[in-house]
């Protein structure tokens, strides 16, 4: 074909143009220096387990709920130490709180309530089915459940071994959390973060959360709020009950989780095992990209992420974290 046909040709719209190639958006925060390789982030121990962690507490020493047991992992040596027997299918969580060690069991529905240092189970509670990761709390004098996927809200008496109240709330709420002398709790469906007041039993304020609100923390005299949809934190004066403060994490769709510890907020979003926010500036210093996401928990001085997928969990020290750099 002559240059003169083609000039033909390209007039007509006979000669297709070259599809043009599609740029994926680049996920995560842009600002040089703040996205580090995962695999440039050293862990002070690694703990291999049986099952998929499923909660993170802790006393003198670390327990971690996975499967059929609580293993027992050494503050100093990061050795794993006798397991904690007798559960079934772990899930929702662990906590350390009013003189026991408390966690869910899907296979029997049930709360096991443990003695840590003897490892004995002194009760087992109805629990219905669960759903949330983060299922458990406790404030001053009860243990909190979060209960089935329309969600009830179940309060247990530590010292009867039995639930004494129940609050229905909107349906598919994802974690509880007791800070600020209230319990808050995330609900994506409905775009708020509910807190609740633990002298009444009844949901005192609705705080709006746009973006589908699924993970929650505290520190600093704040709450902390994952945001799914836009992959966003939001800070919220627990005084005021209103978000003071957006800030951007650019992963969307971003199912993750929160600790807090050491003056940051911790996240572990799937592709982001590791992002720090400094909690006196709101604002993102470090992202660790690459496989690896899990749960992650604070505790020990040290900031742990729990790998369902790996069945492991990683120990990190803060200082650590900080000194690693953007390659």
């Amino acid at each position: 074909m002559n240059s003169k046909l083609l000039a033909i040709a390209a007039a007509a719209g006979l000669l297709a143009a070259a599809p043009k190639e599609v740029k994926k958006p680049k996920l995560g925060v842009q600002t040089p220096g703040v996205q580090i390789p995962y695999v440039s982030l050293k862990s002070d121990a690694e703990i291999k387990l049986e099952a998929a962690p499923t909660g993170v507490a802790f006393t003198t020493e670390a327990l971690i709920a996975a499967g059929e047991n609580i293993q027992r992992v050494e503050a100093r040596s990061n050795k794993p130490g006798d397991k904690i027997a007798g559960l079934n299918s772990a899930c929702g969580g662990l906590i350390n709180a009013l003189a026991s060690l408390w966690t869910v069991n899907c296979g029997a529905k049930t709360v096991s309530k443990i003695e840590a240092k003897s490892g004995k189970t002194t009760a087992t509670i109805d629990s219905g089915a669960v759903m949330a990761p983060m299922a458990l709390a406790a404030s001053t004098d009860s243990v909190w459940l979060l209960s089935d996927a329309t969600t009830t809200l179940i309060r247990i008496d530590p010292k009867e071994n039995a639930a004494v109240a129940e609050i229905r709330l909107p349906a598919g709420c994802t974690e509880i959390l007791f800070a600020e002398n209230a319990l808050w709790v995330p609900c994506p469906g409905a775009d708020r973060v509910l807190r609740i007041d633990p002298a009444t039993n009844l949901v005192d304020k609705r705080v709006e959360v746009s973006g589908q609100p699924v993970a929650i923390t505290a520190g600093e005299g704040s709450i902390w709020v994952l945001t799914s949809k836009e992959g966003k934190v939001a800070q919220i004066d627990p005084k005021t009950n209103k978000v003071t403060a957006t800030i951007e994490l650019a992963i969307p769709n971003a199912k993750g989780s929160m600790a807090f510890g050491e003056g940051s907020v911790w996240v572990s979003i799937p592709g982001f095992p590791v992002t720090r926010i400094l909690a006196s500036t709101a604002k993102v210093i470090q992202q660790f990209v690459g496989d690896g996401a899990g749960q992650i928990y604070f505790g020990l001085n040290s900031v742990w992420l729990a790998d369902p997928q790996a069945k492991t969990v990683r120990r990190f020290d803060p200082k650590r974290i900080v000194a690693t750099l953007a390659e």
